[in-house]
């Protein structure tokens, strides 16, 4: 059976299962023909058919980002669809390509980063973990993003603001670590209760 055979479309279902089923299965076999047939489908006619392909790519990823890797510029490409899914469909797969090919991600980083100020809510999200794991990739790269991640902390949208510190403050060198924690201060006021809370309880760890 072809992988394309595999997917949700193929096998007439709504639902998302049969495509992070194939990613788990392309994950523990490191396959990279099941990989190489997906990116294949891309750019169907049929959106459908593109969607679930770039599902599974992008779920593979969060398990074996080296599978992914290689098609970089691909998903790069794809941040100039039309169709949104496809949009931040590829963000998420550069966060895990990010992991292994840093110097190709980071290349195209003012595209990324428009990206994260003009798309969806998904593309803002993958996009700032691509950031974050760009910083982690490289400790050459930090130090050029140190001033992005912490904008991206500042200007961070109340109801994403806490998940976010949760995620970027690991990355932050201790030597920053005050200047960032300051941002985090500034801002409780005006979140939640809920989600002051949630912030309160990881600045704990850091105080």
């Amino acid at each position: 059976m072809k992988y394309i055979d595999q997917i949700a479309y193929s096998l007439e279902r709504r639902d998302e299962v049969p495509n992070q089923e194939l990613a788990r299965k392309l994950a523990d076999e490191k396959n990279h023909e099941g990989i190489q047939e997906m990116v294949e489908y891309l750019y169907d006619k049929n959106q459908s058919i593109a969607s679930d392909c770039i599902k599974v790519i992008y779920e593979t990823g969060y398990i074996a980002p080296e599978l992914i890797a290689p098609y970089t510029e691909v998903f790069l490409q794809l941040l100039h669809s039309k169709h949104s899914r496809m949009v931040w469909g590829g963000m998420i797969a550069l966060s895990g390509a990010a992991k292994v090919v840093p110097e190709k991600v980071i290349a195209e980083l003012d595209l990324i980063l428009d990206k994260i100020k003009t798309g969806s809510v998904i593309t803002n999200v993958a996009g700032v973990k691509t950031v974050i794991n760009l910083s982690i990739a490289d400790k050459k790269y930090y130090s050029k993003l140190k001033p992005i991640l912490f904008e991206l902390q500042a200007k961070c949208r109340p109801i994403d603001f806490a998940k976010r510190a949760e995620d970027m403050i690991g990355v932050i060198d201790e030597a920053d670590l005050d200047a960032y924690i300051a941002i985090l201060e500034e801002r409780k006021p005006s979140l939640t209760n809920a989600a002051q809370k949630r912030l309160e309880k990881l600045l704990r760890k850091y105080r």
